[in-house]
């Protein structure tokens, strides 16, 4: 069912105008937000825990408002996810601007193979379609969706763009051989889907985080880059893709991690709303939760 409801969806989205499938991403997940209430309060109390990390006590519109607009930003994502095709340069420069190019060009150019690490963020497989339509060779680990013939639907739109995947399940192996090809490999470094990542504290509180980025990076030596795809209001992106980090000036995995949770928390809190993670994401936290004040923001 949920199979037949997405290629409905988007056959409508594909032969709609982008600013009606907007609007239609932006409906049903309106729907999603009303009718999935766990789902809601994660958000909510996801957004109230970085708000707080920066010392602002935020008020139940503010975080209500903000939960909407998670919900609302994520249609705008699926609409873009169905829509987009084979990217070239020239086509991404109508919609992406880029921050950091510089780094791009130095990974093409040296052909050694690099890690590429972002979040549920923004639209982290348009800035895989972007590296790959430089012609960079990438490898994005994912983890499939339970629904087979699903999956396929999504294999098919990232190799259409220019990216391989390697299974979750074969992770090890497969970014192994892809950096010895002197290729890129993509992970996502907020979620511990395997059960092996290790506590570490994000936004002040303690979680599971995933450790490969710094694992490979500190036992070939390779850099990590971090980079993020955040959609502007006018829907266009900004792509950013900070310096690399160095894991023999780095010394040691704990402090490639601890380098790699402060750039994903810094472009998390720029914009909370766009950080689509729709399940709790700290231990117990909305067991925690705290009743909120209705008023405006209080910077502490």
């Amino acid at each position: 069912m949920i199979y037949g409801f997405y290629r409905l969806v988007a056959l409508v989205v594909r032969l709609l105008p982008l600013k009606v499938a907007y609007w239609l991403g932006l409906r049903i997940c309106d729907l999603f937000y009303f009718l999935n209430r766990r789902g809601h309060a994660a958000v909510r109390e996801h957004i109230r825990i970085i708000f707080e990390h920066q010392g602002i006590l935020p008020s139940r519109c503010i975080l209500d408002g903000c939960a909407r607009k998670t919900f609302q930003y994520f249609g705008k994502y699926l609409a873009d996810f169905i829509r987009f095709r084979k990217l070239t340069p020239e086509g991404v420069r109508e919609s992406v601007s880029i921050q950091g190019l510089e780094h791009l060009e130095a990974i093409r150019d040296s052909k050694r193979g690099a890690l590429m690490l972002t979040a549920h963020y923004g639209n982290w497989e348009l800035g895989g379609a972007f590296i790959a339509s430089m012609g960079i060779p990438i490898n994005a680990v994912v983890r499939p969706v339970p629904s087979p013939s699903l999956e396929r639907i999504f294999h098919f739109f990232r190799k259409q763009r220019g990216m391989k995947v390697i299974p979750l399940a074969h992770a090890g192996a497969g970014i192994m051989k892809a950096l010895r090809r002197g290729e890129v490999v993509a992970l996502v470094g907020d979620r511990d889907f395997t059960g092996n990542g290790r506590p570490w504290k994000f936004f002040g509180r303690e979680t599971s985080l995933p450790r490969g980025a710094a694992w490979f990076a500190h036992r070939t030596g390779l850099p990590v880059y971090l980079g993020f795809a955040t959609r502007a209001p006018d829907d266009t992106f900004i792509l950013r893709i900070h310096p690399p980090i160095d894991p023999a000036a780095a010394g040691s995995e704990e402090v490639i991690q601890e380098k790699i949770v402060a750039i994903m928390e810094e472009t998390i809190a720029r914009d909370p709303c766009q950080w689509f993670i729709f399940d709790p994401f700290w231990p117990n936290e909305l067991e925690d939760h705290r009743p909120l004040p209705d008023t405006a923001i209080d910077i502490r």
